[in-house]
């Protein structure tokens, strides 16, 4: 779910325009005057890693480039968010180093490669870009494995923004600016909690 405060979106759209992703429902994207806001939900890649080459090769691929694209035709900053089923870093596991994460889906090295690539194109995962040096910040835990109430998580849940909106500077012709990333973590009712993204909308 997405919640917007107090904006109206120009336009809403569904899916990534290709239907070997779309048939999926897995984005949502919506224009703003000022910003486009895509949610997902990034194919897991399986327990056995099945889905491993699709998700790294075609699905991050063409997201990269649908996002390329959108903020080319509108001439606005993007932002990405939801469960992008990555963890980026070591920092963002609650058992960093641990041997089983390099063939487990979401920690491995192509996982993180590829998350890496798209964050090399121009782009900043908002939390980790406002703090740097934040650990147990995890968005997920393992509710069979009982992982909450020990805080043995992962950080899968991210915004993913034009380097333009985390720009500290007085750049009068940046109207929109990200102002602090965050996790609800005492929300329950899910194996992930709520992440937010503080914006100033500058007149």
């Amino acid at each position: 779910a997405i919640n917007v405060k107090d904006l109206i979106p120009e336009n809403v759209s569904y899916g990534l325009g290709k239907s070997k992703h779309d048939d999926e429902g897995r984005a949502i994207t919506l224009d703003f005057p000022l910003f486009t806001l895509s949610a997902l939900y990034v194919p897991n890649s399986g327990q056995k890693l099945d889905r491993l080459q699709y998700r790294t090769e075609e699905w991050d691929s063409d997201l990269l480039d649908f996002m390329q694209q959108r903020e080319k035709d509108r001439g606005a900053p993007v932002i990405w968010l939801g469960d992008l089923n990555v963890a980026h870093t070591g920092m963002e596991t609650w058992n960093e180093g641990a041997k089983h994460l390099a063939k487990s889906a979401g920690t491995t090295p192509e996982e993180r490669a590829s998350f890496e690539r798209q964050l090399e194109a121009g782009y900043v995962d908002a939390f980790r870009e406002l703090h740097p040096d934040a650990r147990g910040q995890y968005t997920y835990w393992s509710q069979r494995a009982g992982n909450r109430a020990p805080n043995k998580g992962l950080r899968l849940d991210y915004f993913v923004c034009s380097k333009a909106l985390l720009n500290k500077g007085e750049d009068s012709s940046q109207r929109v600016l990200v102002r602090d990333s965050y996790m609800i973590t005492d929300q329950v009712g899910s194996d992930h909690c709520p992440i937010v993204l503080e914006l100033e909308i500058r007149k």
